[in-house]
């Protein structure tokens, strides 16, 4: 993604469809010049110094009559791209927008691509990568949590604290390679070798827990995951058409009838998450059943939810969980729930309100405690866990007296990593990652 930040850029920047008014947006050097070709202010003035709405009548290359516009002009560096901004306003019909935004192509604008007035904005400085990616949070936000947790982080949100303990870890490398440099100087200091160690460690764990927060939170749909999973036969099957509201699965009483998986959409409490039933976990040796249980572990492994089914085999050796864990009784009107178990039953629709409820409660949760859109999750993960690890290494040399200039090369590591998630370190084919899943205009 390599565009030239001296072009022009135009696009339109209102929802698709008609509207009541449709507005194109420029950002460069000639934003300004393009925006006013044509227009005519009910009263003329000379260009502004700071930002400024103008009403006016609008000629159009391909309209015959002038149509009523509204200008509205911000000068540089401040706005969102920090170059001079301009937005033409005018009645939102989809011809008249279009030939707006034909009206700009024709003196020199260049139409632009997707998500490139943000990438501008981070390119300026005026946003790190993961604000950016807020933004596309805010837009995709399907949810009131989905859009507290974007605009938290639109706010600063994780990029405050990531930002800090890296400026700390280049103050740290900063001491060691002068001690590294000088350590024969009687009045250098040392270092405190053991404090060090400690609160190196430290941030390690903080990183490795957030790191671990994020898994599987790039969902496509924007729906939280739901996964049912469990021994054969234990009535998985039954409680998803039974929360889903409709005989999507086969029910049979012959255990491992399920042995793909199937998704649909339900509604819990007024969330709507995917709901997933997968096949009963169990060993086998047959090409059908580990596909069974590959697409099981698969579709686990990214769930935001685990929906541990069971109504007999509560002792499972497979209870051992990475995911967040609601565990269900299926067969509540034969036998009384376990503790620590949701008692429900398809068959006379006992506790299923009680369980959606309390799905829709530990989605909330878990998304009201993510400090970044579900986005951004997958591609911070990796870096947050290097950097855990690379931090977690230093402290391990420092605890066993190994030489600074071993330290210093996992700080280095940890730093490179942390500015991989704010954008200090960012290579093109972050940046193309990011920014192809914006809409054109924003």
């Amino acid at each position: 993604m390599l565009f030239d930040v001296a072009d022009t850029i135009v696009a339109v920047a209102s929802p698709p469809g008609p509207g009541r008014r449709g507005i194109v947006r420029l950002s460069g050097n000639d934003a300004w010049t393009i925006a006013l070709a044509g227009f005519e202010a009910h009263t003329p003035q000379p260009l502004p110094v700071r930002a400024e709405m103008r009403e006016g009548r609008l000629r159009v290359d391909g309209v015959r009559a002038t149509l009523p516009a509204l200008l509205a002009l911000w000068p540089a560096p401040r706005t969102y791209t920090r170059q001079p901004l301009a937005e033409i306003h005018v009645p939102g019909a989809v011809p008249l927008v279009r030939q707006v935004l034909a009206h700009c192509l024709a003196r020199g604008a260049r139409h632009a691509e997707p998500g490139e007035f943000t990438l501008r904005a981070f390119l300026s400085g005026r946003l790190d990568l993961t604000r950016a990616e807020a933004v596309l949070g805010v837009i995709d936000a399907q949810s009131p949590a989905q859009l507290d947790a974007a605009l938290r982080q639109l706010a600063g949100g994780i990029a405050t604290p990531i930002t800090a303990l890296r400026d700390h870890l280049l103050d740290v490398l900063a001491h060691l390679e002068a001690n590294l440099d000088f350590s024969e100087e009687p009045d250098v200091d040392l270092l405190g070798r053991s404090a060090l160690a400690d609160d190196l460690a430290r941030s390690s764990r903080e990183l490795a827990a957030l790191a671990q927060r994020l898994r599987g939170r790039d969902r496509p749909s924007g729906d939280p995951k739901v996964v049912l999973v469990g021994p054969p036969n234990t009535g998985k099957s039954r409680l998803f058409n039974a929360l889903v509201g409709d005989a999507r699965a086969i029910v049979s009483p012959v255990a491992g009838t399920t042995r793909d998986y199937l998704s649909a959409l339900a509604d819990c409490a007024g969330l709507r998450v995917e709901l997933i039933d997968t096949a009963g976990i169990e060993t086998g040796d047959g090409d059908i059943e580990q596909q069974a249980q590959s697409h099981r572990s698969a579709q686990a492994d990214s769930a935001d939810l685990l929906l541990v089914c069971s109504s007999v085999d509560i002792d499972s050796p497979h209870a051992v969980f990475d995911r967040p864990v609601l565990r269900v009784w299926t067969k509540g009107d034969l036998a009384p729930a376990p503790p620590g178990y949701l008692a429900t039953s398809a068959a006379t629709g006992e506790g299923l309100d009680a369980l959606r409820g309390a799905i829709a409660a530990m989605i909330r949760r878990q998304v009201a405690e993510d400090d970044l859109p579900s986005g951004t999750g997958p591609r911070c993960s990796a870096s947050l866990t290097s950097a855990s690890e690379a931090l977690g290494s230093a402290s391990q040399v420092l605890t066993l007296g190994g030489g600074d200039e071993l330290v210093a090369i996992d700080l280095r590591q940890a730093i490179d990593e942390l500015g991989k998630v704010v954008g200090a370190t960012v290579t093109d084919d972050i940046l193309d990652r990011i920014f192809r899943r914006f809409c054109i205009g924003k």
